[in-house]
């Protein structure tokens, strides 16, 4: 039997924000009977997102969103996103004779419907009794001597039973042992002080599992052709919450717990709220089965490495990603051009297939400065420098993460020849299954090469490498043979530099395919690989 034992502080674990307040019965309109009562204002909480103040010192909270890209196919790439959950705390008011205990919690109302106890123990920690109430079923109070009290309010957010207290317990010792997650336990430990008249008090239950609800969102891509299931781990089989201090004892084996999908096709998938029992992990795993986008294979996707934390509500957020690569050619090409941003000095790609990047030297890994009419003596420009143009090297190895460079001359090669008829990834004989077109296919757009086709692939064409006619700057601040030929810089065997040369007609075979030698003041494209 595994256990893990989880301790929260005695202020914080309550998560609760306490207003006490003491009135007579001609302030108020309500008829209540003569002496001391307690009127009740009960809410719920949640952890928060991030740091809070100290008073909330001993109480885990959960950290910033989390983001991972999970790869599916040469077409799409699922983000999934956790993220805490966190409301504003409500503007609760008292009287000049309250006193109020800040959590920095996060508060929200206590569910129309839900079934809370008050369990009263003495100023010694004698249990007395357990008074019931259920959430908007009329006025809450109940009447009760003066004295010290600590009250313990408790409820299942899901209204399951819940143990009960044995008569003649002492606080000290009461454990509500076998718990489960889907009994969601919220508690809260008040020390309060019945005075004469009427006593408010404000609670706020404190979610002590961990809630996950999930929603596969397509609409943007495509949709969900199916969805077998979906899980999150660990969950303990079990866990023990001592009422005293708030201590949980997670019991039993660790399993995943299934999402109940209230959908398993279409463009947007939502699931019930799934709770787990677990102690802080930096190891929570999720896992979707059966998964098909857009008619694709299924396949199963695992994606390990989340940080869960007890008490927080988190909100689980799958979308697709438009492609940045696709494998062709026996490599795997980025979908956009290299671009720089010289403000942040960052590297990426352009926003659309058919969007130019910027026009790089060989072995130079700042780009061209293309002059204006403003700059003066342009003509310093035609040609690289050091000063302008930055270090050597391969301009792709910095964009972030360091999973790209330059294509090879070998790569190139291997692209021209797979889709060359009669080979690899082209069984036919008459064709190659390269298509000159604009990116749109309509007159008038930017042209260029499209591979692995036989003609244009219209609505899909995100989803196929195509080689923008986006000219070159050969020793000049003149861009030459835009919309006509395409020029990509790769490495060459044996050392140095080289262009990837194409172009054709709209509308026809990409024949033109050639690998030429570079010269020093030729600017050109940039398309990137994966390492």
């Amino acid at each position: 039997m595994n256990k893990f034992t989880t301790k929260f502080g005695l202020a914080s674990l309550l998560a609760c924000v306490i207003f006490i307040s003491s009135c007579s019965k001609d302030t108020n309109n309500v008829v209540i009977p003569d002496g001391p009562t307690v009127r009740l204002n009960i809410g719920q909480a949640f952890a928060p997102e991030g740091p809070v103040k100290a008073a909330s010192v001993g109480r885990s909270y959960a950290s910033a969103a989390q983001i991972v890209e999970i790869p599916f196919d040469n077409q799409y790439t699922l983000v999934a996103t956790l993220t805490a959950e966190t409301a504003a705390a409500p503007g609760l008011k008292a009287s000049n004779r309250a006193a109020t205990v800040s959590t920095g919690i996060d508060q929200k109302a206590l569910k129309q419907g839900t079934v809370y106890y008050v369990a009263i123990f003495d100023a010694a920690g004698d249990y007395k009794e357990t008074k019931s109430f259920t959430q908007g079923n009329g006025t809450q109070d109940f009447a009760i001597e003066k004295g010290k009290y600590t009250f313990v309010i408790y409820a299942s957010g899901t209204n399951k039973t819940l143990p009960s207290i044995a008569a003649g317990a002492k606080l000290s010792a009461v454990n509500f042992e076998g718990l489960t997650a889907d009994q969601d336990l919220m508690l809260a430990q008040v020390p309060f002080e019945v005075k004469d008249g009427q006593n408010l008090l404000n609670a706020d239950l404190a979610h002590l599992f961990t809630q996950v609800t999930l929603k596969f969102d397509a609409s943007q891509l495509g949709s969900v052709s199916s969805i077998t299931g979906a899980t999150i781990a660990p969950s303990n089989a079990a866990v023990d919450v001592a009422l005293a201090n708030g201590a949980m004892t997670f019991t039993g084996a660790a399993n995943p717990v299934a999402f109940n999908l209230k959908n398993t096709n279409g463009t947007v998938i939502n699931s019930d709220s799934t709770y787990i029992t677990t102690a802080a992990t930096t190891n929570g795993t999720i896992v979707l089965s059966g998964v098909s986008i857009g008619g694709s294979v299924a396949k199963n996707l695992t994606k390990g490495g989340w940080n869960l934390k007890p008490g927080v509500k988190y909100q689980l957020d799958i979308t697709l990603k438009r492609p940045i690569d696709v494998n062709i050619g026996g490599s795997t090409w980025g979908l956009g051009n290299l671009v720089y941003n010289p403000s942040t000095g960052k590297y990426g790609f352009a926003q659309a297939n058919n969007a130019a990047g910027d026009y790089f030297f060989p072995d130079y890994v700042l780009p061209k400065f293309i002059p204006t009419s403003d700059t003066k003596d342009p003509w310093v420009y035609q040609t690289p420098s050091r000063e302008r143009n930055g270090a050597a090297g391969d301009p792709c190895k910095l964009v972030d993460g360091n999973t790209w460079r330059l294509p090879t001359e070998q790569e190139a090669s291997a692209l021209i020849q797979r889709t060359n008829p009669n080979s690899a990834e082209n069984r036919r004989s008459d064709a190659a299954a390269r298509w000159v077109d604009t990116f749109s296919g309509n007159a008038g757009g930017k042209m260029g090469m499209f591979y692995g086709v036989y003609n244009h692939p219209g609505a899909a064409r995100d989803q196929y490498l195509f080689m923008l006619f986006a000219g070159q700057y050969s020793t000049s601040n003149t861009l030459n043979g835009e919309n006509n030929k395409a020029y990509y810089l790769i490495t060459a065997n044996g050392g140095g530099y080289k262009k990837f040369e194409m172009g054709g007609a709209k509308g026809s075979i990409g024949w033109d395919c050639q690998i030429n030698g570079i010269n020093s003041g030729d600017a050109v494209q940039v398309r990137c690989v994966r390492n």
